[in-house]
């Protein structure tokens, strides 16, 4: 290869349910509030780890205190839970409780109630924001 064809080798995240994550890189981003949603109970924080992010597709890792929330989900997301236990209940009334190695996907603009039980649930995500503009 020549210098101008060369790739920078970057390292793979892993993220294995049972395998301890770097939450060191984490942001708080406070209050589900803070982003649109709407606490039914509890005083659930959220923090996130952005490992990836392109246009309108963004990856990483999603920390969420005990509670329970309301959540119009602004972006169209597929993730596997790591950590913690998490309920989800959807706008039809379906109703599933993912644990570590669980995924789930939920399209934008599906309302989910969404109840972490324990001290936190942590998950890896891939989401992508359709009507993007940034």
């Amino acid at each position: 290869m020549t210098s101008s064809n060369a790739v920078r080798a970057r390292r793979m995240n892993v993220c294995s349910p049972g395998t301890s994550q770097d939450l060191s890189q984490l942001v708080s981003l406070g209050r589900p509030e803070n982003l649109g949603g709407k606490t039914l109970g509890g005083r659930p924080e959220i923090f996130t780890r952005v490992d990836f992010r392109a246009g309108p597709m963004t990856a990483g890792l999603f920390v969420a205190t005990q509670g329970r929330v309301e959540v119009t989900f602004p972006f169209t997301e597929h993730a596997t839970i790591l950590e913690g236990e998490v309920t989800l209940t959807d706008e039809t009334g379906q109703t599933h409780t993912y644990r570590p190695g669980d995924s789930y996907f939920i399209q934008q603009g599906q309302v989910v109630i969404w109840e972490v039980h324990g001290e936190r649930v942590i998950k890896s995500f891939f989401n992508i924001a359709e009507g993007f503009t940034g």
